[in-house]
């Protein structure tokens, strides 16, 4: 599949990016990938955006590619973009798909930044010793590092379902249940890996912080779990079909 192709580059682009990423960026042709291939895009979908928000989700000091990746679909000039969801709804979009679409891509960028998360706890649990052992010998900390395995694998699984079709056909359903889960998994995740990592989890040095912050802000951006919620139980309610029948239409 071609972001199979794509996903490699994109990691050594990220990783080798200078202090002005830009000229960079727009040079690799990524920002682009969303773009009609005959506007000199790639005509990638959301499956094949997925993977490269959720490496990008996994790096702390990442810049702001991915809201610049959609905004440049209603202005191809778009760059350093704070936020794509005016941008896209001042290019004519529906508001209600704008926002959907932003909240599918913050899910995917949580759930590739829970995911580090759990890779970086579990290598301080499995190296920081205490009273004589690494402190992941001990019952309390596995079962902490187990939860947060379940809330790993469940908002990468939410994101990705969510992250179908193209752009701008994204399900505002799907998106709601993402954003939701993903929500929840970075309240419990950054919950468990600062209890584990202590004090050094908030020194300058360490990127735990960088991760968390990033968590916290995504998590109120394009609707917080509450507002979304909200939006998903007004729309279950409109329809006929039971509880089971939703779940599956999702």
């Amino acid at each position: 599949m071609r972001e199979d192709l794509f996903l490699d580059p994109w990691r050594r682009l990220l990783d080798g990016l200078g202090v002005d990423p830009w000229p960079e960026l727009v040079g690799s042709g990524f920002l682009d990938l969303l773009r009609p291939e005959a506007e000199g895009g790639a005509g990638l979908d959301l499956a094949g955006l997925f993977t490269l928000a959720f490496e990008a989700g996994r790096r702390p000091r990442a810049p702001r590619v991915l809201p610049t990746i959609l905004a440049r679909l209603a202005d191809p000039q778009a760059l350093d973009c704070p936020d794509a969801e005016p941008v896209l709804a001042a290019g004519g979009e529906d508001p209600v798909v704008a926002r959907a679409l932003c909240a599918a891509i913050d899910a995917a960028v949580m759930a590739g930044a829970i995911d580090a998360l759990q890779a970086m706890t579990l290598d301080y649990a499995s190296t920081r010793r205490q009273f004589g052992r690494e402190i992941s010998k001990f019952q309390a900390i596995q079962h902490q590092i187990a939860v947060m395995a379940e809330e790993v694998m469940a908002a990468r699984m939410a994101a990705e379902i969510a992250m179908a079709g193209p752009p701008l056909s994204v399900s505002v359903e799907a998106a709601a249940v993402a954003k939701m889960r993903c929500g929840e998994a970075a309240m419990a995740c950054a919950g468990i890996a600062h209890a584990v990592h202590g004090a050094i989890g908030v020194s300058a040095e360490h990127d735990l912080h960088h991760f968390t912050g990033t968590l916290h802000r995504l998590r109120l951006a394009h609707g917080g779990e509450a507002w979304w919620a909200r939006k998903l139980g007004i729309w279950a309610l409109s329809r006929p079909d039971d509880a089971a029948t939703l779940v599956r239409s999702l």
